[in-house]
């Protein structure tokens, strides 16, 4: 388990640098938001499929 947090610790640390980044871009206006004229409902997580996230749409 030790072997496995020395190997994910650099890549958090790289994760959060460019999570950093991105939401800097954001804060400089050089990647935009969009805004939507109706109602928006976002339904999902971080687990890609099977969670059933489609059924609930329905």
């Amino acid at each position: 388990m030790k072997f496995l947090r020395t190997i994910s610790f650099p890549l958090a640390v790289i994760y959060w640098m460019i999570i950093v980044f991105r939401n800097k871009l954001y804060d400089w206006n050089i990647l935009k938001s969009k805004s939507f004229s109706t109602k928006v409902i976002s339904v999902g997580n971080l687990s890609v499929g099977g969670t059933g996230k489609s059924p609930t749409i329905e």
